[in-house]
C-alpha cells in the first residue's frame, strides 16, 4: 500500500513537470449582479399631537371667577359676577368665539383669602380652567398670586386697583382699573383745584386696599403743602360708625376723602347726617355704584366719587350693556360693578378672538399685550404691552344729583 502511494505521488509529480496543453477557450461566466435588496418605504412621520391646553376643548373654553357671592361684600360680588356672566351668555348665543362657547365657573370665597386659595386650587386642579378672570379684592387675590403664577394660569381684570398686579411686572397677571395710587393722586388734585378744599380729612379702610389709596392721596396733598386735619381708619369688622363721624366732625374739615367699601361708607354718611356734619364728600371709584345710594338714601346726596367707566345708566355707549344685562338678569339694575365686569369680559373676548382658533395661554397673553389704545366704548382707551399690564390710567368724576350718579367731568389722567 505504501508502494502504491509512492508511485502515485511520482506520477503526479511528473505530470506537474510536463508542458501544459494550450487551454481550450471557454466563455468566462459573468456573475449575475446581485438582486437589489428591496428598501422598505420610509413611513410618513406621525403627526405630533398638540399638547392639551387646560380649559380648552373643541367646543368650549372654561374660565374661572372668584368673588364674594355671600357675606358682607356680596353687594359687590353679585353684580360683578352677573356682568361677566351676562356678556358671556350673550356671546355664546352669537356662536361663541372661533366655534367655542365660554363656560364660566364662579366660586364664592366670601371675601376670605383662605377661601380664595381653596377656590383657586379647585378651579385650576379640578376644573382645569384656562384662566381666572375678574377675581374680587386685594387681599383675596394677593393670596393666590404666587400659586397662579407657578401654574402658569393667566389672571385677567382683577377687581382691585392695587399696584401689586402691575408692579413688579408679572407676565400672567393683568390689571384693568386705575391703580389706587394713581386714583389717590388724581383725587387730591381734583379736591384742591376743582373743589377748592383747604381743610381735608381722610376716612379709610385699615388694610392694603384702604391704605394704598389713602396714603397716595395724602402724599399728593403734602406735595401741595396741605396736611390732612384728621386720619380716621376703620376695621372691616366694625359696624358702628358713629364715633368715626364724630371724630371727623371735630376736625372741622371742608372735605372728607373716603377710601372704603359700600356698607361702611353708607353707614358713615348716615351717621354724619344725624349729627349735622355736612362737608363735601369725595370718594374712591369703588363706591360709584347705585348700591351706595340704596344703602345711604338721601345722606348720599351731593357726594362726589371717581369713575373709570362711562355712566352705566344713561351713556349711549352703554346701551348694549343695558340691553344684554336686562335680557339675562332682568332684576339687576345697571351699575358700576356689573358694567365693569361686562367691560372686562369684552376685553377677554377680544383677546380670545385675536389669539386665533389654535388657542394657548401663550397666544392669549400675546393677544392681550397687542391691545394698543383700545376701548370697547365703556372705558377710556388703554394699552397693554410685553412689559406693561397695568391697564387704564384715567378717571372721571361723578356726583350724586337727585338720587343718581351724574358725570361732572370727562376722563383725565396725569
Amino acid at each position: 500500500m505504501k508502494g502504491f502511494r509512492l508511485l502515485l505521488l511520482i506520477a503526479l509529480g511528473l505530470a506537474a513537470c510536463a508542458p501544459a496543453a494550450p487551454p481550450t477557450p471557454t466563455a468566462t461566466p459573468v456573475p449575475a449582479p446581485p438582486s437589489p435588496t428591496p428598501v422598505p418605504p420610509t413611513p410618513a412621520p406621525s403627526p405630533t399631537p398638540a399638547p392639551r391646553v387646560p380649559g380648552v376643548t373643541a367646543d368650549t373654553i372654561r374660565l374661572g371667577m372668584i368673588c364674594a357671592l355671600s357675606g358682607p361684600v356680596s353687594t359687590i360680588g353679585k353684580p360683578l359676577a352677573r356682568g361677566m356672566e351676562a356678556y358671556f351668555r350673550w356671546i355664546n348665543d352669537q356662536g361663541g368665539i372661533h366655534g367655542r362657547k365660554i363656560q364660566l365657573i364662579i366660586e364664592d370665597d366670601q371675601y376670605n383669602p383662605a377661601n380664595t386659595v381653596a377656590a383657586a386650587k379647585k378651579l385650576v386642579e379640578q376644573d382645569e380652567v384656562f384662566a381666572i378672570v375678574r377675581p374680587l379684592g386685594t387681599a383675596t387675590t394677593a393670596a393666590i398670586l404666587d400659586y397662579t403664577i407657578e401654574k402658569g394660569v393667566p389672571v385677567v381684570g382683577v377687581a382691585s386697583g392695587s399696584s401689586l398686579w402691575s408692579r413688579p411686572f408679572k407676565k400672567t397677571v393683568f390689571g384693568i382699573q386705575p391703580t389706587y395710587e394713581l386714583e389717590g393722586r388724581l383725587m387730591a388734585r381734583y379736591a384742591v383745584e376743582e373743589l377748592k378744599a383747604k381743610r381735608i380729612a381722610v376716612f379709610y379702610q385699615n388694610d392694603a386696599f384702604g391704605k394704598e389709596g389713602a396714603e397716595s392721596f395724602v402724599a399728593a396733598l403734602k406735595a401741595r403743602g396741605i396736611e390732612p386735619v384728621a386720619m380716621v381708619p376703620y376695621e372691616t369688622a366694625e359696624q358702628d360708625f358713629s364715633a368715626h363721624a364724630l371724630r371727623l366732625q371735630q376736625a372741622n374739615p371742608d372735605l372728607v376723602f373716603v377710601y372704603a367699601i359700600q356698607v361702611p361708607a353708607a353707614s358713615l354718611l348716615k351717621e354724619a347726617q344725624k349729627i349735622g356734619f355736612r362737608p363735601k364728600w369725595l370718594m374712591t371709584y369703588v363706591l360709584a355704584d347705585p348700591i351706595l345710594l340704596a344703602l345711604a338714601g338721601d345722606a348720599a346726596e351731593g357726594v362726589y366719587a371717581g369713575a373709570w367707566l362711562v355712566d352705566p345708566e344713561n351713556a349711549p355707549e352703554a346701551a348694549k350693556y343695558r340691553e344684554v344685562l336686562a335680557k339675562y338678569f332682568p332684576d339687576e339694575k345697571p351699575g358700576g360693578y356689573s358694567i365693569s365686569s361686562y367691560a372686562v369680559a369684552e376685553i377677554i373676548a377680544e383677546a380670545l378672538k385675536r389669539a386665533g382658533p389654535d388657542l394657548t395661554r401663550e397666544k392669549f397673553i400675546a393677544a392681550l399685550e397687542s391691545l394698543k389704545d383700545f376701548t370697547t366704548g365703556l372705558t377710556p382707551s388703554f394699552s397693554y404691552s410685553e412689559t406693561e399690564h397695568q391697564g387704564i390710567k384715567q378717571i372721571a368724576i361723578v356726583q350724586v344729583q337727585k338720587g343718581r350718579w351724574v358725570p361732572v367731568s370727562g376722563f383725565f389722567g396725569e
